[in-house]
């Protein structure tokens, strides 16, 4: 017999109260290197552009604009990595970032298709790894964890396929 319930707004759990984990330690090393690298490209064009035009306009502060542009991206980097948590709970898997707006990603187990561990050529050095979870969704739901030693990736990919398949067999049976 079909039935439907109504559902009171205190029913429902709250997902903001879950104890969310940092990523490790060594992964702001690589958010130094990569800011470093912006940085560097941003001053580079700063100072390519002061040389490649001619300035007695007295319109110095195009020259400027690179070099602020890209000092913001990196203080907005620095600043962001800190607020980067996830979680991962019996069906779902959450992942939240973001420094000026907050956002919180959940998706459920059932709803991934498949998972990558990737290491660039820095975080290999430094034994970190990113899981990265993705959906069939179109609109970019797709989940990626950077700052997970490569173990615990491993680790976390394995309970996530091991949760999809018992999530599965519970669906069908």
């Amino acid at each position: 017999m079909f039935e439907n319930q109504t559902v009171s707004i205190n029913d429902i759990p709250k997902y903001a109260e879950v104890a969310l984990q940092t990523l490790h330690a060594n992964y702001k090393k690589i958010v130094f290197l990569n800011s470093a690298i912006v940085f560097v490209i941003g001053l580079a064009l700063s100072i390519g552009l002061f040389f490649l035009f001619d300035a007695e306009d007295g319109v110095y502060t195009f020259f400027y604009i690179p070099f602020v542009i890209t000092s913001l991206i990196v203080v907005y980097s620095l600043l962001a990595y800190k607020n980067k948590k996830y979680a991962f709970r019996q069906h779902d898997v959450m992942f939240q970032k973001g420094l000026i707006s907050k956002t919180v990603h959940i998706i459920p187990y059932i709803r991934i298709q498949h998972i990558i561990v990737k290491q660039g050529w820095f975080a290999k050095k430094l034994n970190l790894a990113t899981l990265k979870l993705h959906t069939a969704a179109n609109d970019n739901v797709d989940v990626s964890i950077p700052g997970l030693t490569l173990e615990d990736a491993e680790r976390w990919k394995v309970y996530v396929l091991n949760r999809m398949e018992i999530l599965d067999n519970e669906s069908e049976g």
